[in-house]
């Protein structure tokens, strides 16, 4: 490994040529962008300090992304793609700090110890454990899914070491083609040791690095790498083209393949994982603007306008594969009523909470549908026709959670409910929840008085 490399004009022609969007494509013809646009996700793709090796890392990736979606398309694209890219969102700020620590190199005499440790510690230690071992995630998943033994994306990013991630997508590599150097920039000794650097772990010599991992004992196992400066740099190099040509596979794959897996679910999911919390409230305000103009508009009678949107509301029910009855309105107190099948009607305390969070949901699909023509949304959950438990919610809450400000267990403890007519409370223990919540693997829950970045 060696930068920079030796390349022909007519090579690097041809690299470009292949590495254009629309070239990449599997699936799609082409990729539906405009030309400045395409033009600037082909510098992004094409990109690279080392052309030759992004060709065959992005193909690869490609290659077995789309075998994974020969066994089921849209599951692939929510359980696996769509959730790693919510994983991929999360790691922004410690990019960020990475690419700061990358240019501050230029502050400190090249080719020093001061460099090399800089290098070592703000640059390639945390490049593999905050960087490299969440993309690994993404060919872990994908070979699990392929191979059926898939679990979820938390499973595959924390089930395993990085070393374990890297062996395991080595042997697939081995066993099924690949770019053989595809983790060349990786390196478990120095990462070992720069991670446990103590007295012994780390020398900088004049010229050279010594890393050390050691295993400790009454007799220490010593693993030894001996690097040059230049060898530091160029496996922070690698690294950064590997983690490069992840992302531009991940971004064509995705313009290739999201918008052929239809269904109410595979959208959620991308709104959920792959949006930022700027674009989802964007998203949700362009809805509501459209229904506010059926909301308002004075050329149809109120009564045909709460029809049309109690239809829209069956509609959007429907599409969650979630049960609606009825809907009716008061509209002197300017309440709706929603009535919805139950299975059972509630006893324990486990079961009446268990009832009222999805009964909630039709709540904010409502508040979402009617707009400001209500305040006051109620929710009676029937069983066999018989009214079993009653959910009330005003619309500021349904606001709340609707710009992210709120969840689904603060609109819990402001809800009314009634059992049997008869009303009832919630104590709701927030310390204890916030505490689990803290041990809760996965992206963070929007509550009532924490923000959410993203």
């Amino acid at each position: 490994m060696q930068y920079p490399i030796t390349i022909t004009p007519n090579e690097i022609l041809s690299i470009l040529e292949r590495l254009h969007p629309d070239s990449l494509l599997l699936v799609r013809d082409e990729t539906g962008l405009d030309e400045e646009t395409k033009k600037a996700l082909w510098r992004k793709v094409a990109f690279s300090y080392d052309p030759p090796r992004r060709l065959a890392t992005v193909e690869y990736l490609l290659l077995i992304m789309h075998e994974a979606c020969e066994h089921g398309r849209a599951a692939y694209l929510t359980k696996v793609f769509f959730p790693w890219v919510g994983i991929k969102r999360r790691l922004h700020d410690q990019v960020m700090r990475i690419i700061d620590d990358i240019v501050r190199t230029n502050e400190i005499e090249a080719y020093s110890t001061d460099d090399a440790a800089h290098i070592a510690t703000k640059v390639y230690r945390p490049l593999v454990s905050d960087v490299f071992d969440p993309y690994m995630t993404l060919l872990v998943a994908t070979y699990a899914f392929i191979e059926g033994s898939f679990v979820d994306i938390e499973t595959s990013n924390l089930g395993a070491q990085e070393r374990s991630k890297a062996e395991m997508v080595q042997s697939r590599i081995r066993q099924s083609g690949g770019p053989a150097n595809l983790l060349e920039g990786y390196d478990p000794i120095v990462r070992n040791a720069l991670s446990h650097t103590g007295s012994e772990g780390v020398l900088y010599e004049p010229g050279s690095i010594l890393f050390r991992n050691i295993k400790r004992g009454l007799a220490p196992i010593v693993e030894s790498r001996r690097w040059s400066h230049d060898d530091l740099h160029s496996h922070v190099i690698a690294l950064i083209e590997l983690v490069m040509s992840i992302d531009a596979a991940v971004e064509i794959y995705g313009i290739d393949s999201v918008d052929l897996a239809s269904g109410r679910d595979v959208t959620d999911q991308f709104v959920y994982h792959v949006l930022k919390r700027e674009e989802r409230l964007a998203l949700g305000a362009s809805l509501g603007d459209k229904l506010k103009d059926l909301q308002t508009i004075e050329t149809i009678p109120q009564a045909e306008r709460l029809d049309l949107l109690g239809k829209i509301l069956f509609l959007q029910c429907a599409e969650r594969d979630i049960p609606c009855t009825s809907v009716a309105f008061n509209t002197e107190d300017k309440t709706c009523f929603v009535t919805v099948p139950i299975d059972a009607k509630p006893v324990s305390d486990e079961e009446i909470r268990s009832s009222v969070m999805p009964l909630i949901r039709y709540l904010i699909i409502a508040r979402a549908v009617f707009g400001e023509l209500f305040d006051r949304f109620v929710v009676n959950g029937q069983v066999a026709g018989v009214n079993a438990i009653k959910v009330a919610l005003p619309a500021g809450p349904l606001d709340e959670y609707a710009a992210e400000q709120a969840g689904l267990v603060d609109l819990l403890g402001d809800a009314q409910i009634w059992l049997n007519e008869t009303p009832i409370s919630f104590i709701l223990d927030f310390d204890a929840l916030a505490a689990a919540e803290d041990r809760t693997l996965g992206p963070r829950l929007p509550r009532r008085g924490r923000p959410i970045s993203n």
